[in-house]
């Protein structure tokens, strides 16, 4: 199969649309944060990121914005558009709807329910669906996500330092105290504690992950982080300012169209 080829334009709308994704990090769980660009004869139509809180999903916002110019318009998205029913109906739907003539996106969802369905069904509907671009950036900004889809567990990050109240781009930040634990995170743009009080360390992450936290933060000098250290098999040290080291590496196959 001959590789996908992208022009220039295609390559700043897509950093366009990975800039959007990038600032709602941490704000988005369960879901990942995702941009979106709509372009047609080489002027933005619209462009959006994912919610606060996880909806609307970035296509959608983007395509109420454009409305009915969407019409043969380019979709630029980081993630492969949902194509099933949970609290929102599928982007598929609304892309296909609109009239969309071609999307451009990032990398495949490795969601079960997604999972290479929504290229299907875009492609089945005529649309000229092109895969790969941006492919690497796309897996770091949404490496939680990711994580979390494939282990069940969020991304954990050692600070150096105690950070108040969670660091950007973070979903929660993990303070132990004499008093016990606080998991304190974000709900929209408000920060909230979660209940995890009687959860045993070993079934900590586990519980996040169930809760649908893709990253969490520990001080390398929390108690806690010792705790989990064995769990986890981490080195300690990494500054807020330097990329998060995870649970466990991505996997190599995880390309545009691999998993």
């Amino acid at each position: 199969m001959r590789p996908t080829q992208h022009s220039f334009d295609d390559l700043y709308w897509m950093r366009r649309a990975l800039d959007l994704a990038n600032k709602m990090r941490g704000h988005v769980w369960p879901n990942p944060p995702v941009g979106c660009v709509i372009v047609k004869d080489g002027i933005v139509l619209s462009e959006a990121a994912t919610h606060a809180g996880g909806r609307p999903h970035a296509e959608r916002k983007a395509l109420d914005q454009a409305s009915a110019n969407a019409e043969g318009a380019t979709l630029y998205v980081t993630l492969e558009p949902c194509c099933h029913y949970g609290k929102t109906p599928p982007c598929t739907d609304a892309i296909i709807a609109a009239g969309i003539s071609t999307v451009v996106c990032a990398i495949r969802d490795p969601d079960p329910r997604v999972n290479g369905e929504g290229f299907r069904k875009l492609r089945e509907a005529g649309i000229n669906v092109r895969i790969g671009l941006c492919a690497d950036e796309a897996k770091e900004l949404m490496s939680g996500f990711f994580h979390r889809i494939r282990y069940g567990v969020p991304e954990v990050i050692l600070l150096d330092a105690s950070s108040a109240p969670t660091p950007p781009g973070i979903d929660a930040l993990i303070v132990s105290s004499p008093d016990g634990l606080r998991v304190i995170t974000r709900s929209g743009d408000a920060i909230k504690d979660l209940d995890l009080s009687g959860i045993e360390p070993h079934r900590l992450l586990a519980r996040m992950g169930e809760l649908g936290l893709t990253s969490v933060a520990v001080a390398k000098r929390d108690q806690l982080a010792a705790t989990l250290s064995p769990i986890i098999r981490l080195p300690y040290g990494t500054s807020p300012d330097t990329r998060p080291i995870t649970l466990q590496s991505l996997p190599e196959d995880l390309e545009a169209g691999a998993w």
